[in-house]
């Protein structure tokens, strides 16, 4: 957990305080959230694939630097978008079981939000391989 390797110290009203933590330890949070979404959410597991598919169609057409910088945005803002997604599931069960028409909205909002990410990255990636696919067959 995040506060494991810190250490705490007492301010001067003798109340303890968590020193902030190292770079060491923000590395591993975020490494172990990765990990907690590939091994616990299928929805991340299948934005994954799709990037790993993408990543071999691009390296298979040979697209160029400018395309490259547009696929991995893409892709990028895709994962980030199903992390964070994610994060706001985790943290609704976390904070009732019950029915809740605010969480409920902030859940779908959250899921529009990856629906536009992943249709917009979508037509780019369409365009950027579909444009070298027409290259490598024609040319």
């Amino acid at each position: 957990m995040m506060g494991e390797d810190s250490t705490n110290t007492e301010n001067e009203s003798g109340e303890q305080r968590r020193d902030p933590p190292g770079w060491a330890e923000k590395f591993s949070v975020a490494g172990r959230g990765l990990f907690v979404a590939m091994s616990q959410e299928k929805s991340f597991v299948g934005h994954f694939v799709v990037t790993a598919a993408v990543l071999a169609a691009g390296l298979a057409l040979g697209i160029s630097r400018l395309e490259w910088c547009i696929i991995v945005l893409c892709m990028m803002a895709g994962l980030s978008t199903e992390l964070l997604n994610t994060a706001i599931e985790r943290l609704s069960l976390a904070v009732t079981q019950e029915f809740n028409p605010h969480i409920r909205d902030a859940l779908d909002i959250a899921s529009g939000a990856v629906l536009i990410i992943s249709l917009g990255a979508s037509a780019l990636g369409a365009l950027v391989l579909g444009d070298a696919l027409w290259r490598y067959f024609v040319i």
